[in-house]
């Protein structure tokens, strides 16, 4: 049976080009709420336990009935079930790391600083893929490498009065740094994406959550931490992952994931737009150079098209 890669098409309309971008900011406009959403639940009472554990448990819910809407994907999640332990792997680092470390640095730093800091861990894929998967360490690979080690310092040393703690600085890093083994693991194992892998991904995820909830009191929800939960579950999560997978199925992954790398710039908007979080000269000067790492190291792999219709016509 021929197995076709659908993420990169060499004959791309400019329609679907044109909707593929759009799905693409969409998400990472979708996923820029989630900073200000969680510091919304913290003001309402929730706690970080509770929230990484619902909305991920509640786009477990959500997936899984999409799934059993059709007979294809019930038999394709089914058909997953072998793999479980690579599931269980990936959902520790990309959903448990994340989500935990992650929404509790929300309660000890400022939304841009975690959201920037979050992405800046996932330069070590750089470095990884180099060492471990064969890829080419290229002087633009060590050109965003630098770009954004340089950007963590200076924010790190330049923004302590916003964020307060410097626990809030490390969970970010850790988060992001699960966030960052997750993507290597997620291509060193070959589990493909889809639904199906959603559904696996968020169950594990749900039940590796429910161990610090346990641990600080199992709770449901009360009065407008639902509503609070409810978007996190919908915006970021469900919202994010539909208009990412749309956008890939459209156009090209790697147009996709640099255009989805401006989700900092959009938490950092809604974080002052609510809340008054926003960044001094010099935390800017850092966020830009991570910002500026991440473009030039996800960049390098959008081949222009005259060179590759050249590379065709040989």
């Amino acid at each position: 049976m021929e197995h076709r890669d659908i993420s990169v098409e060499s004959t791309e309309a400019p329609e679907a080009r044109l909707g593929s971008e759009a799905c693409a900011l969409a998400a990472a406009g979708l996923n820029g709420t989630i900073g200000v959403l969680t510091r919304i639940g913290f003001e309402q009472g929730a706690t970080s336990a509770s929230m990484a554990f619902w909305k991920c448990f509640g786009a477990f819910v959500l997936v899984l009935a999409l799934c059993g809407r059709t007979h294809a994907l019930r038999k394709q999640a089914a058909a997953l079930a072998s793999r479980w332990p690579r599931f269980a792997c990936l959902s520790f680092l990309g959903i448990f790391c994340l989500y935990f470390f992650e929404t509790k640095a929300f309660a000890q730093a400022s939304i841009p600083l975690v959201s920037f800091l979050t992405y800046a861990a996932g330069g070590a894929t750089i470095v990884l893929s180099g060492l471990c998967l064969g890829e080419r360490i290229t002087r633009q690979k060590w050109a965003a490498f630098l770009a954004i080690v340089a950007g963590v310092g200076v924010m790190c040393f330049a923004e302590g009065g916003v964020t307060g703690t410097l626990d809030g600085i490390v969970l970010a890093l850790l988060g992001g740094c699960g966030y960052a083994l997750f993507i290597f693991f997620s291509k060193a194992l070959r589990v493909g994406a889809g639904l199906p892998q959603l559904v696996w991904l968020f169950g594990f995820g749900s039940a590796f959550l429910s161990i610090p909830l346990m641990q600080e009191g199992f709770a449901l929800p009360v009065g407008w931490q639902w509503l609070t939960l409810g978007a996190l579950i919908l915006l970021p999560t469900i919202g994010g992952f539909y208009f990412t997978t749309r956008a890939v199925a459209r156009g090209q992954a790697s147009k996709v994931q640099i255009i989805e790398t401006s989700d900092p710039l959009f938490a950092t908007t809604f974080g002052f737009l609510v809340f008054g979080d926003a960044l001094s000269q010099t935390g800017l000067l850092g966020a830009s150079a991570i910002a500026t790492g991440l473009v030039i190291a996800v960049w390098q792999r959008c081949p222009r098209p005259g060179a590759r219709d050249a590379a065709k016509s040989r």
